[in-house]
């Protein structure tokens, strides 16, 4: 039997200290529904959404944003999948 997936709100990022657009988030988090925090590294969290264990939402503005994994190079990063140029609705949120 499938175990169902998980759905996260994120709440936090922990930037990383990089000028590279697709380094720059170190880990996400959030609160869970017993105000206990969790925390997972960017590796982590891509793991958990490509297999399909997990799913992460932000709240921006006046909506519901999923975070997605996305690639550049070859090089896997975290985005939320309303994002264009100019718009980036993780790097946003406040740090830890």
């Amino acid at each position: 039997m499938a175990r169902p997936v998980q759905r996260r709100t994120v709440t936090f990022v922990q930037k990383a200290y990089s000028l590279d657009p697709y380094e720059r988030v170190d880990s996400i988090g959030g609160i869970n529904s017993d105000k206990s925090r969790w925390r997972l590294s960017q590796q982590a969290a891509i793991a958990a959404i490509e297999a399909g264990q997990e799913e992460f939402f932000i709240a921006a503005s006046d909506r519901v944003v999923k975070v997605v994994v996305t690639s550049h190079a070859g090089q896997k990063y975290l985005k939320t999948d309303s994002e264009g140029p100019g718009r980036d609705s993780l790097m946003n949120l406040p740090s830890s």
